[in-house]
C-alpha cells in the first residue's frame, strides 16, 4: 500500500492526461448542440450517484471505515473503461467521452465537497483526523486529474497528428495502470478483505443494484434513443475504482479498510455490466 501512496499522484496524472488526449474541443461541440441527454447523465453521474452512496453509508450497518470506502467510490467520476464499454455495446461514444472529461474535470470541486464537508456533516469522517482542508484537497485534485486532461485535449486539439501516433500506447498503458492499481489496493488489504467481505457483499449488491435501478428507470421513462440510453447507463455505474484508491490513499491512513470498497467496486463492477448488458440484450431482442 506504500507504493499506491508514493506514486498515486503521477499514475492519476498518466492515466487522466490518455484520457485529455482522446478528446478535441470539437467533440465537445457536437455532442453540446443537443445537450439534454448530456445533462441527464452528468447530473445522474455527479448529483444521484453520489447521494445513493451517502444514503447507503448512512444507513448500512457496517463499519465506519467501510462507510468511508462507500462515500468514496460514489463521488468519483466514471472512468475510461466506460468509453471502452460503450464502444462495444454500440452507444454514443462522444457522449460517453464528453461525460467522462467534464465529470473528471469537475472533481477538483465535487470529491472535495463531498469529503471535507457533506460526508463529515453526517458524522461518516469521525473515525478519522482528516487533516485535509477543501482548498488543499482541491488543489491536490486539480493538478492530478483536471490539469492533465486539459493538458491532453491541448494537444490533441493542436497537435492531432503527434496526438494520434501516441494516443493507442497511452490507452493501452492507461488500462494497465488502472487495473494494476486496483489490484494492489485489493492485494494490500487482502488479509481484512477476506473478514470484509462478508460484512460488505450485500451492501455493494445493494448500492450497484440501486444506481441500476435508478438509471434504467430514469432513460427509460424520458424516453430517451437506444444509444444514449445504453451510454448513460454505462457512464453512471461503471465508477473510477483507482481514482478513488489513488485520492483515498493520499488522504487517509492505509491499512485500515477504507479503500477496500473501492476495490472490490472496481472489480465487481464489471461482473455486473456483463449482467445487465445480457439481460437489457435479450429484452430489446424480445421487443
Amino acid at each position: 500500500m506504500e507504493t499506491i501512496t508514493k506514486l498515486s499522484p503521477l499514475a492519476l496524472f498518466y492515466i487522466m492526461f490518455s484520457l485529455g488526449l482522446q478528446c478535441r474541443i470539437y467533440d465537445f461541440k457536437k455532442v453540446v448542440k443537443n445537450p439534454k441527454n448530456l445533462i441527464i447523465g452528468l447530473f445522474s453521474q455527479m448529483i444521484v450517484v453520489p447521494i445513493i452512496g451517502l444514503l447507503i453509508a448512512y444507513f448500512a450497518p457496517v463499519s465506519l471505515n467501510y462507510k468511508i470506502g462507500i462515500v468514496l467510490i460514489t463521488c468519483v467520476p466514471s472512468t475510461v473503461t466506460s468509453n471502452y464499454l460503450t464502444k462495444i455495446i454500440n452507444g454514443n461514444v462522444y457522449l460517453s467521452i464528453t461525460m467522462t472529461v467534464i465529470c473528471s474535470l469537475l472533481s477538483f470541486i465535487s470529491i472535495p465537497l463531498i469529503l471535507t464537508k457533506i460526508a463529515p456533516s453526517l458524522g461518516l469522517m469521525n473515525i478519522i483526523k482528516l487533516d485535509i482542508s477543501f482548498m488543499k484537497l482541491s488543489l491536490l485534485l486539480f493538478f492530478i486529474s483536471t490539469a492533465p486532461i486539459l493538458l491532453g485535449i491541448l494537444i490533441n486539439t493542436k497537435f492531432r497528428n503527434f496526438s494520434k501516433s501516441i494516443n493507442p500506447f497511452l490507452s493501452k498503458s492507461s488500462m494497465v495502470v488502472f487495473v494494476a492499481v486496483i489490484f494492489l489496493a485489493w492485494y494490500g488489504d487482502f488479509e481484512m478483505s477476506l473478514k470484509a467481505y462478508k460484512e460488505l457483499f450485500w451492501v455493494l449488491i445493494m448500492l450497484i443494484s440501486l444506481v441500476l435501478i435508478y438509471i434504467n428507470i430514469l432513460v427509460i421513462t424520458l424516453k430517451i434513443d437506444a444509444k444514449d440510453r445504453k451510454t448513460i447507463i454505462t457512464e453512471t455505474f461503471i465508477q473510477n475504482g483507482a481514482m478513488a484508491i489513488l485520492v483515498g490513499s493520499q488522504i487517509f491512513e492505509l491499512g485500515n479498510g477504507y479503500l477496500f470498497m473501492a476495490a472490490i467496486y472496481g472489480l465487481f463492477q464489471y461482473k455486473l455490466f456483463l449482467v445487465w448488458y445480457l439481460i437489457d440484450k435479450k429484452i430489446n431482442k424480445v421487443v
